[in-house]
């Protein structure tokens, strides 16, 4: 009863001196849909350390950790020692209260830590340990924008929104080890400084690691960068490697690796964009870009760039469809993958498929699967009533003869078909490429106009099984290749100009995504060049490095602009000559309107 009364003493001086404080002021990380919020000190990080000032956060857990200690007994000790409740006056069991939010998290974190690696008599010193996470809530330095104080707040109550077993503000920072590991890794990153000088430090950093490691299971380097209002849920198994980065709001399960691709230096981790989703299991390798809003469904291995507001699952993984717009995924964490739009229309008019706009019962992994399993079953249907036709023309032919000339027939026709479609696919190449062993070196110097070439040819990498759209769509037709732009192509035109892989899928997704469902072209995974010339310019200059000169001569399909060598020029000719048609017209409907307009003025 007397610890009770004196909480709520403390409880009531401090609402009573925060009425005339600035506090704490609340700002929303992105949205007002986001799940946590990013507390900012007025004073910087430092000044936050010194006294409670009315924060509401730290009150609510001193109230919730006072509730516990009065059912249940056997807490008291431990909530006491995190000074979560004034025990001053209790002479079994007196520890002084924690002043702030951040030395209560110390505390805690601290004691869990220091007793998992056997407490005085371990690797860690309890108060040295103490010292080190709590002089880095003082920090002022940032990890993607946050100091470690508003981060910890932000994962916080992130946890407590997004975890459906999780009913309390206290329970997170007790008990729930993905919180504590993110804690012990923000305190590691500012005490990892390798390059300071001639007096780095950094086997501080790797020792919280390793203690962390052992303890929670959770392995992140030091130098991994974190944003705000992340969640590790469950936590095991989740590894981070040096040069990761993941964005605020995001959501990681169990069993997560943010892993590199070999023994090669430098850059070589993961970068995860905000508010994504990863499922249990799932394996991000290489320097790669995952966008905003992403969903990766469990057990997923991503090799290649994921582009802003995709859903992709499999092994590798495949992009199965469009996040909902306005959804945030790592918020909601719908690991079912429940709500997706289809990559292209197909889905919708799949006749005897199961994949239909009810996919909230069905796993979209598995959706998938049956979406190209039906697609391959069309194709066959149409070559085998292409066949029985031929067997129809053969039978007033009796016997064992009528028998050897349908086979003849058959082998004939199945060889003839094999010859087109190869011809085909040669001809459209995915892209309407040129062999890349065509023309003379001194084609690449120069361009059609013979002036010096700016842009170089850039040898392509054909067929690459691992990208994220591999068989997602039909091949389009020969007829389209000069009006249509397919993922192959677009990414060669961009490569050519210098982008990454990420940007190249970044600009293609956002073209895609601008066709309807009903559109031919999405259906084939080809944007219409005019879709591609009114929306390139917008879409490029926010994903992408390009300047808006290029990105101009992209959309008009103006070579001389682009200073193309005349053999890199060689597999655009076509589509710039498409393009350059639709700018013509575009530019005539303009001038026609604005004659238009100039002749109603004079006359009025």
């Amino acid at each position: 009863m007397i610890m009770k009364n004196s909480l709520r003493a403390f409880m009531k001086q401090r609402s009573a001196s925060s009425d005339g404080s600035s506090g704490t002021t609340k700002k929303s990380a992105e949205t007002n849909n986001n799940d946590y919020v990013v507390v900012d000190t007025s004073n910087g990080g430092g000044a936050a350390m010194e006294e409670d000032r009315g924060d509401e956060l730290f009150l609510r857990l001193r109230r919730e950790a006072l509730d516990v200690a009065e059912k249940e007994p056997m807490l008291v000790h431990l909530l006491a020692k995190v000074g979560l409740i004034d025990s001053s006056s209790n002479a079994k069991c007196k520890f002084q209260p924690a002043k702030t939010f951040e030395e209560a998290i110390s505390r805690i974190v601290s004691h869990r830590l220091a007793s998992c690696s056997g407490g005085a008599e371990g690797n860690l010193c309890p108060q040295s340990l103490l010292d080190t996470i709590h002089n880095a809530f003082l920090s002022d330095e940032l990890e993607l924008g946050h100091t470690m104080s508003e981060a910890v707040r932000a994962d916080a109550l992130a946890v407590e929104k997004r975890d459906p077993a999780c009913e309390t503000l206290l329970e997170v920072v007790l008990f729930m080890k993905g919180f504590a590991s993110l804690v012990i890794h923000r305190a590691a990153r500012r005490a990892w400084k390798p390059n300071d000088g001639g007096s780095g430090t950094r086997f501080a950093a790797l020792l919280l690691q390793s203690q962390a490691s052992s303890a929670f299971g959770v392995d992140i380097h030091p130098a991994a960068q974190i944003g705000a209002g992340v969640m590790f849920d469950h936590a095991s198994g989740i590894v981070v490697g040096e040069t990761a980065m993941i964005g605020d709001g995001t959501t990681i399960l169990h069993g997560v690796t943010l892993g590199g691709t070999g023994k090669q230096n430098g850059d070589r981790h993961p970068k995860v964009g905000k508010d994504v989703l990863i499922g249990a299991g799932t394996k991000i390798l290489g320097n790669i870009h995952i966008g905003d809003r992403v969903k990766i469904g469990a057990g997923s291995v991503v090799l290649r760039a994921i582009p802003s507001g995709a859903t992709a699952v499999g092994a590798p993984a495949r992009i199965i469809g469009f996040t909902p717009t306005g959804e945030r995924p790592g918020s909601n964490v719908d690991t079912k993958l429940a709500d997706v739009e289809p990559l292209s229309g197909l889905a919708d008019s799949l006749v005897g498929s199961t994949i239909t706009k009810s996919t909230t019962d069905t796993s979209l992994s598995t959706a998938a699967t049956e979406m190209q399993t039906v697609s391959v079953s069309e194709e066959r249907l149409e070559s085998s009533s292409s066949s029985s036709d031929i067997v129809e023309s053969g039978d007033s032919t009796d016997g064992d003869e009528a028998d050897e000339k349908n086979a003849d027939k058959h082998m004939k026709e199945a060889t003839s078909k094999k010859i087109v479609l190869k011809d085909s696919e040669k001809d459209s190449n995915e892209g309407g490429e040129e062999d890349e062993d065509d023309g003379d070196e001194d084609d690449d110097k120069v361009t059609d106009f013979g002036t010096p070439a700016l842009v170089r040819f850039a040898k392509m990498s054909k067929d690459d099984c691992m990208c994220p759209f591999s068989g997602s769509f039909r091949k389009y037709p020969r007829a389209h290749s000069e009006d249509w732009i397919s993922h192959s192509k677009l990414q060669t035109l961009l490569i050519q100009q210098g982008c990454s892989d990420g940007e190249c899928v970044e600009v293609y997704f956002a073209l895609l995504h601008l066709l309807p469902l009903c559109s031919p072209a999405r259906k084939y995974g080809c944007i219409p060049a005019d879709v591609f010339s009114e929306n390139f310019v917008d879409i490029a200059l926010e994903k992408t490095s390009l300047d808006i000169a290029t990105c101009q001569a992209l959309a008009d399909g103006d070579l001389r602009a682009l200073g193309l060598s005349r053999k890199a020029s060689k597999r655009f000719k076509g589509l710039f000559s498409t393009l350059g048609q639709h700018s013509t017209r575009v530019l005539s409907r303009i001038s026609s309107a604005s004659d238009m307009n100039e002749s109603t003025r004079k006359e009025d």
